[in-house]
């Protein structure tokens, strides 16, 4: 082979292996003299090869020969042997894939020492391999990276950013070989899950696992310094597993704490749902001792159910065990259950104030996504305890001042393109402090929404008063009883059940008379199914009206009246001069009148009431054997009365440069309406009290709302209503109740999570409702936040502050006594510098004079730690909390916690 197609092989070669790397942005020549040198030997090296291959007549090799595909190149062995076609088929390919890159410097090409230099921003990929550094040096014959970051005008620079299988390294240096996909790292930090693992001297193996000698893990963001880390004298980390650490030990703020220590450990680096334990609480109380509890084992069935159990134990005989699920089924369902069971043991057995209960709580919510079944819904919302759960098993203030607790479970359905509609639910009310419970099950509900039954299908012409008739249906069955708790599913229980079956049928049709006034004719017709009636008897021996029967069968009662309204609106305008700003007042009453009839139902053909003894001088009164019943009774009176009512609106027109119409619309009064009935048919107090209510805006979304009942009729000295109407001294009447509330929230704004210090989610998703759990956002989080927001709230301290209150007072009026309730609810949160907030809530008792029980929490946010003080200062309930811990939940168990419970104040 002659001289000159050896020496165009060679340069061939040359340029194809430095033709693996691909570069791309602004190549700017070298500026140092070195540099530039280099750059001016590698495009003489390419001119002369180009020359001789213009000369070359054997050999025609053309640019496509030069593609950057690694199947194309082969290693320098192919130049021994005689035939390069025969070479070429049979060698081993140099790199199994495409090396490619750019940088905005420069880049030379070192022919001899075939070798490659990037300056600045270099870039490289190699398959799922990519190197950021300010240098590179990439060596052609060992197949190694080595590259490192540079210091800027500031004497800080930048670091080699290294990503490989989806973990990625900064660093200070690294060694990387393509071929074995190891590497040699120093000064190294990577996150892992919610930690960075720090490291001196690191390498990484080809699976991508990596061992740190003299290494730290911190879940501080601040890697140069972290506030505290564990010490790790060696260490392995799994990538998306786990970090297995030999002998380790804890420092803070640079301060070890050797007998903090362990042997040996591992954190869990795993994303998504994973089983594995709950660590538990500790703490002491003084009337159930010291406690180990909330510990426990998570199972992560699938993507759509897990399970966590979780239980506890106090040294003074007291233990706890709790289930709580979350379920999900996406684009259909989700919901959650928890149930939670505790044996209460308080104080010593034989004394007074012994305690020893079994108790128990049941929540569980489930919504169904609208687009599942649109013609059809399901929830539920259940809520039940034991009445002592609250007082001794609850393990938080907000469940022991909650004394009313309430269920429903609630079912529906349309028929699309039909007036029909159907929905059954169960509800539950319950009250702890009386121990009372209320159910209702089950309750059906069928309904035919409104129909026109003699209306044309093809109309022509103008509408026809008769085809303006229009007729609903409603039928309803409820099964209700209210119990004591002890007598709960008992015999008592059953012959208490109030039940019955009851069917509606409005009739109405409308007239418009002159053009001004709407009258609308109605006729409603109600039937009432019941199963029980009950015949009284006088005792003589007793004196007194007794059950004498019970009897059971098919009773129905029916009743009708008539009634015809009319109604319209006046408008009056006053408007002002051009100069005031007060453009105009508009007045707008609405007022109507109404006549209703109604039969006398207690005559002694229908059967609905009968005549009785009611004492020893022979008087006779009327019972009917249906009283109690689901649905009342018809009336035992005939009664033609005349209601009238009138409603009224206020609005201002006043200028306004911010409106482009240059007027602004103010409503002065919302509404203000005042409304009464006249009985034509009764033999005295004809005139039913007259009912007030104003609703007002002050400002923005603060307005207020105001409701009175005015009597016309005096009272006598027993507080009875007489018929003597109170205008005649000179006063319109007496105000027998009134009741009116107002509130409203100031904030400066709101967090976009639930946080502790935003009084606006506050009873929305707070930690600890179910509700919280099944929020689409919050499934998405890890296990372990998730399981970390169980037991503490986020305190933002982006939020400056918060304020809100609530004032309601309710006055009645018997004749005889007069009652005034007030109550004063307030919360709120500042921050008092951008490290320290305040958050707090309670109220006022204007009846005892007292601060009712609040809660002030005091926040500190040390970077990636948080402190946190709650005191109630006063009440039954004092206590207070002291806890610092880290604020990833990771780490949630690295904490410190004092506690004075509020059980102990309530044994004192």
């Amino acid at each position: 082979m002659n001289k000159r197609v050896k020496k165009y092989l060679f340069t061939t070669l040359i340029l194809a292996l430095c033709g693996q790397m691909v570069f791309s942005g602004s190549l700017r020549e070298v500026q140092r003299p070195e540099r530039r040198k280099a750059a001016r030997a590698a495009r003489a090296a390419a001119e002369q090869q180009r020359k001789d291959t213009l000369r070359t007549d054997s050999l025609r090799l053309s640019a496509d020969s030069l593609l950057l595909s690694a199947d194309s190149l082969h290693g320098a062995d192919s130049l021994a042997h005689d035939s390069l076609a025969r070479d070429t088929a049979a060698s081993k390919p140099f790199l199994d894939d495409v090396i490619s890159g750019k940088n905005t410097d420069s880049l030379v090409y070192d022919l001899k020492n075939k070798t490659v230099y990037i300056y600045n921003e270099g870039d490289v990929t190699y398959q799922d391999m990519n190197l950021k550094a300010d240098f590179m040096r990439i060596n052609m014959d060992t197949k190694q990276i080595y590259a490192y970051g540079k210091p800027d005008s500031t004497g800080k620079g930048t670091r080699p950013e290294f990503v490989q299988g989806g973990a990625s390294y900064t660093m200070d240096t690294i060694r990387y070989n393509i071929d074995s996909k190891k590497a040699k790292i120093r000064n190294v930090a990577t996150q892992e899950g919610e930690g960075y693992l720090i490291g001196q001297n690191i390498k990484k193996m080809p699976d991508n696992t990596i061992n740190i000698a003299n290494g730290k893990y911190t879940t501080c963001d601040n890697v140069e310094h972290p506030h505290f880390y564990m010490a790790l004298t060696k260490a392995k980390a799994i990538p998306g597993k786990k970090v297995i650490v030999g002998p380790s030990y804890f420092v803070m703020e640079d301060v070890p704490i050797y007998f903090l220590g362990v042997p040996f450990g591992f954190f869990p680096l795993s994303s998504g749902r994973h089983s594995g334990f709950i660590m538990p609480e500790y703490g002491e109380e003084y009337v159930k001792g010291f406690f180990l509890r909330n510990g426990g084992y998570y199972f992560a069935f699938n993507d759509y159910i897990d399970v966590a159990a979780t239980g506890g134990f106090y040294t003074l005989g007291s233990w706890e065990a709790a289930l709580a699920s979350n379920y999900v089924k996406r684009y259909k369902y989700r919901g959650a259950f928890n149930m939670r069971f505790s044996k209460d043991i308080i104080g010593e057995k034989g004394a007074a104030d012994y305690v020893n209960q079994n108790n128990f709580n049941v929540t569980w919510t489930h919504t169904q996504d609208p687009k599942f079944r649109p013609n059809s819904t399901f929830s539920a919302s259940v809520n039940f305890s034991t009445s002592g759960y609250s007082k001794y098993g609850s393990t938080n203030l907000n469940d022991y001042l909650n004394t009313q607790t309430n269920s429903s479970i609630a079912y529906s359905k349309t028929w699309a393109g039909k007036p029909f509609s159907f929905s059954t639910n169960f509800q539950h009310s319950q009250n702890s402090a009386d121990t009372t419970i209320s159910l209702s099950f089950p309750n059906i509900v069928f309904n035919i929404s409104r129909i026109y039954p003699f209306r044309r299908k093809e109309a022509i012409g103008k509408q026809r008063w008769y085809e303006k008739i229009s007729m609903q249906y409603t039928g309803t069955l409820a099964n209700n009883v209210t119990v004591k708790e002890r007598d709960l599913f008992t015999e008592k229980m059953f012959k208490e059940m109030k039940n019955g079956v009851q069917h509606t049928i409005p009739i109405q049709t409308s007239i418009n008379l002159f053009n001004y006034i709407n009258i609308s004719p109605s006729a409603n017709y109600t039937e009432r199914w019941y199963f029980k009636k009950i015949d009284k008897a006088w005792d003589p021996e007793q004196n007194r009206i007794v059950n004498a029967d019970t009897t059971y069968g098919f009773y129905r009662l029916y009743d009708y009246r008539f009634s015809v309204s009319a109604s319209t609106k006046v408008y009056g305008m006053f408007t002002f001069g051009k100069k005031s700003p007060v453009q105009a007042i508009r007045h707008v009453m609405t007022p109507s009148i109404s006549f209703s009839y109604t039969p006398d139902f207690g005559d002694p053909k229908y059967g609905y009431y009968k005549p009785i003894q009611s004492d020893s001088t022979g008087t006779i009164s009327y019972y009917s054997p249906f009283e109690g019943g689901m649905y009342g009774l018809p009336g035992r009176s005939r009664s033609a009365s005349i209601s009238f009512s009138l409603q009224n609106t206020l609005e201002m027109k006043v200028k306004s440069k911010k409106d482009t119409s240059g007027v602004k619309k103010i409503k002065l009064i919302d509404n203000f309406s005042i409304s009464s009935s006249y009985n034509l048919l009764a033999d005295s107090l004809n005139l039913s009290p007259f009912s007030l209510n104003l609703r007002t805006t002050i400002y923005g979304n603060f307005g207020l709302n105001l409701s009175a009942t005015l009597d016309p009729y005096e009272v006598d000295e027993k507080g009875r209503r007489i018929n003597r109407f109170m205008i005649k001294r000179g006063k319109l009447g007496r105000i027998t109740n009134t009741g009116w509330s107002f509130g409203y929230t100031f904030n400066s704004k709101k967090s976009n999570q639930p946080a502790a210090n935003d009084i606006n989610s506050q009873g929305t998703l707070p930690p600890d409702d179910p509700e919280f759990f099944t929020n689409p956002e919050v499934q998405e989080l890890d296990p372990n936040t998730r399981r970390a927001l169980m037991t503490s709230q986020y305190y933002d301290f982006s939020i400056p502050w918060n304020l809100g209150f609530n004032y309601s007072l309710s006055y009645t009026n018997n004749g005889i006594r007069k009652n005034v309730i007030q109550t004063l609810g307030f919360n709120g949160s500042i921050n008092l510098t951008p490290k320290w907030g305040i958050t707090f809530n309670g109220g006022y008792d204007f009846e005892s004079r007292q601060i009712t029980p609040g809660v002030i929490t005091i926040a500190r946010d040390l970077h990636c730690w948080q402190m946190n003080f709650s005191w109630v200062p006063v009440g039954f309930r004092k206590s207070w909390n002291f806890n610092i811990a880290v604020k990833s939940a990771m780490l949630k168990d690295l904490k410190y916690e004092k506690q004075n419970s509020f059980y102990d104040n309530l044994y004192d």
